[in-house]
């Protein structure tokens, strides 16, 4: 059989190889483990930065309809404020067509019973507008 030598040489050469590829095992492992703990640390340091762009995002956002809301508010009391003096205005403009119409009537009274008429003023005065019988409908 083989000699003791041939022997202890071949188990030693036999160990190296196991201790070899053992070696290469763990230095792959290792590479392998630092790869993903790289992997990882760069995947959570991109997280992190989406977040805290999407929470930017989120701030600007709330504070464009914060601003949003206080237009609106501003516009809804410039209308109600507009609706409010409209509303006067018509007020207004009804009494003064309502007064005029009264002053109108109440001249055209005037220069009918008026004492100076002569006969032939009396017919251009027939042809005047006569005086007004129906309700001004006004605010008085």
């Amino acid at each position: 059989m083989l000699s003791r030598t041939t022997m202890a040489t071949l188990m030693s050469s036999k160990q190296t190889s196991v201790n070899v590829t053992a070696s290469k095992i763990k230095h792959k492992n290792l590479n392998t483990s630092s790869f993903f703990k790289v992997s990882l640390k760069t995947n959570n340091k991109a997280l992190a930065l989406g977040l805290q762009a999407q929470k930017e995002r989120s701030r600007q956002l709330e504070m464009e309809v914060v601003h949003l809301q206080k237009q609106v508010k501003a516009l809804c009391f410039d209308l109600a404020t507009k609706n409010y003096k409209h509303r006067k205005l018509l007020l207004i403009f009804k009494s003064l067509h309502s007064d005029t119409l009264q002053h109108l009537e109440m001249a055209a009274d005037l220069l009918h019973d008026s004492p100076h008429s002569s006969g032939a003023s009396s017919d251009r005065t027939g042809d005047a507008v006569a005086p007004r019988t129906e309700s001004t409908g006004g605010l008085f």
